[in-house]
């Protein structure tokens, strides 16, 4: 079942976000991507990264699930922005952040309402980099 969310044009991000992205790998996490996946590892300016995965429907055109994955330059995680369902038998505490949720550095789930798409997740990067340089 797609998210209605267009899968991202990692091209475009690379050049719409070059103040804080330095440059876009192909693969994440050393997987590259497929025929049904899309799989990028984007390299911030502050040393951070973020480890993308889109699954993608039959016509590649709208991602199915995704998990955004965002680590600081020593590999702590700072945070992750996921939309998918987990599977039947999940706890109730876990299942009711589904599809769209954050997990936060201290292992606490969130409901997301907000960041639901690359471009918005970046966009909060973006903003949370230039408030830290302040």
């Amino acid at each position: 079942m797609s998210l209605e969310i267009r899968k991202s044009n990692f091209y475009f991000i690379e050049e719409n976000y070059s103040d804080i992205i330095q440059e876009v790998r192909e693969g994440a996490n050393g997987i590259p991507s497929d025929g049904k996946s899309v799989r990028k590892t984007i390299l911030f300016r502050d040393f951070s990264k973020m480890y993308c995965v889109e699954l993608l429907d039959t016509a590649k055109q709208y991602i199915e699930l995704y998990w955004y994955d965002w680590y600081g330059e020593n590999q702590e995680l700072i945070m992750k922005f996921h939309a998918h369902y987990h599977p039947d038998g999940t706890p109730a505490s876990i299942t009711k952040y589904d599809p769209y949720h954050i997990h936060s550095s201290n292992r606490e789930r969130h409901y997301n309402k907000k960041f639901r798409e690359l471009n918005d997740i970046l966009e909060f990067i973006r903003m949370r980099q230039l408030s830290l340089k302040k």
